[in-house]
């Protein structure tokens, strides 16, 4: 299931394909489209032989193609918070600091697109890791979340960079049709479905093994 570096690189690849394209969290805008594209459990978009930009499977809603007048009413339509692409440290901090006072569990705060757009379990399950292996279903207020920013920069630098340049370096329709296994095949994880898989909040989430 495409996250939002997933779908930025998606984005990325359109437009070096010579589509108008826009990425926020989870979601592309493309003006061009006349419906709503699901990227869902497996959906995917291919260019055909005559250039033209199809869906292929789509599937349950969970990050999508949209179709819009602007990328400001995705945002509002979709109620998205800040861009989790794009978003500074200011902005992760002041959400982080309102999470530190929450009785709420922290993998969901992490999901919930209306504060931070297009972290999901795999993306979260690394944040998590290297933030001091904080834990999706205890609560955030018992867990110390001061380098919890951090390692939310840390991974989007990451795969920001990787990303980027995967796409200056390979032919855009190929990445497009082959998205997003190509992605998932030179992306590192240290956790995800490599560790302890937990069950919170009907997601998997993936944690460091303590064996």
């Amino acid at each position: 299931m495409p996250e939002g570096p997933e779908t930025y690189a998606l984005g990325l690849a359109l437009k070096k394909d010579g589509f108008n394209a826009q990425s926020y969290g989870k979601h592309l805008y493309l003006p061009d489209i006349k419906e709503d594209w699901s990227f869902g459990l497996n959906g995917r978009v291919h260019i055909d032989s005559n250039h033209k930009l199809t869906k292929v499977n789509a599937g349950f809603v969970n990050g999508s193609i949209k179709h819009a007048n602007n990328i400001q009413e995705v945002i509002e339509n979709n109620k998205l918070g800040i861009n989790f692409i794009d978003a500074n440290s200011e902005q992760l901090g002041n959400i982080i600091d309102k999470w530190q006072k929450s009785r709420k569990k922290l993998g969901g705060l992490i999901l919930d697109q209306s504060q931070i757009a297009g972290i999901g379990v795999a993306w979260g399950s690394e944040i998590l890791h290297i933030a001091g292996d904080l834990h999706p279903d205890i609560a955030a207020k018992d867990q110390n979340l001061s380098k919890l920013s951090n390692a939310m920069l840390t991974i989007r630098n990451y795969i920001k960079q990787l990303y980027e340049n995967y796409v200056n370096e390979h032919d855009g329709e190929e990445i497009i049709n082959g998205w997003f296994d190509n992605l998932y095949t030179i992306r590192s994880m240290k956790v995800y479905k490599k560790s302890t898989k937990i069950e919170t909040g009907g997601r998997s989430w993936w944690i460091k093994s303590n064996k």
